[in-house]
């Protein structure tokens, strides 16, 4: 069964640090070890890894300089997600890069 990516990412929103019970449906959606992964910037890139082979992970944080930023970018995405920590961002940015369609091929020439 395909993991609910928009409960997911409505649960990622409202979260502000630490969630245990979300590290275990994390876990569970993307069939990984549990780890904690709202706390953990290691364990998220890691996630990140596994889950989007070929994708590039950009952290920084937003002008005001104090919310961090997680942009992940493949040939024909580009994601980017805010959050109050570093892990939730990354987070935030995965769960949306998994429940966006996968780009349809250009019509021939």
């Amino acid at each position: 069964m395909e993991p609910d990516w928009d409960e997911l990412a409505r649960r990622l929103s409202a979260a502000v640090g630490t969630d245990a019970v979300l590290d275990a449906a994390l876990a569970a959606a993307f069939g990984q070890t549990a780890a904690a992964f709202t706390s953990s910037v290691e364990d998220c890139r890691a996630l990140v890894a596994a889950a989007l082979p070929g994708w590039r992970l950009h952290l920084g944080y937003g002008a005001s300089g104090m919310f961090p930023y997680a942009l992940l970018t493949n040939a024909a995405t580009r994601i980017m997600s805010d959050a109050p920590t570093v892990p939730l961002a990354i987070l935030r940015s995965l769960v949306a890069a998994k429940a966006c369609p996968a780009p349809s091929a250009p019509p021939p020439a």
